[in-house]
């Protein structure tokens, strides 16, 4: 019975959804909270899966102010790479990502292959 109820928490909690619309801005802010320091590919990797993903719950920039950080050249950058990663595959088709060097391993790891790594992230899809 346990491991029914973690599985339907799984479901639940990670799958993706692939409806909704993501605003420009909510996307730049999510970028920025992700992937300020991984770069302009970093970002257009981090884009590529929320542009999967479909919709910003979950992600950690989604939920944050990052506001008084940012700086124009960030924000720019921000906004290139979320333009980019509409064409682009670097991440394989990763449903999710992890810092597992500030964070480790995520436990839902074990529901996914991993498909890409880059800096300080690790690019994961769900196998289904």
């Amino acid at each position: 019975m346990g491991m029914l109820l973690a599985i339907i928490c799984f479901y639940f909690l990670i799958t993706p959804v692939y409806a909704q619309e993501i605003p420009s801005q909510e996307a730049v802010a999510i970028l920025i909270g992700e992937a300020a320091d991984q770069g302009l590919k970093g970002m257009i990797c981090v884009g590529e899966v929320l542009r999967r993903r479909g919709g910003p719950e979950g992600f950690y920039g989604y939920s944050k102010n990052f506001s008084k950080f940012d700086s124009a050249f960030l924000k720019q950058r921000a906004i290139k790479a979320w333009e980019i990663s509409a064409n682009t595959n670097y991440t394989k088709g990763a449903d999710h990502f992890e810092n597992v060097r500030a964070f480790g391993q995520p436990w839902w790891a074990k529901y996914c292959i991993k498909t890409f790594e880059y800096k300080d992230h690790v690019f994961y899809k769900e196998v289904t």
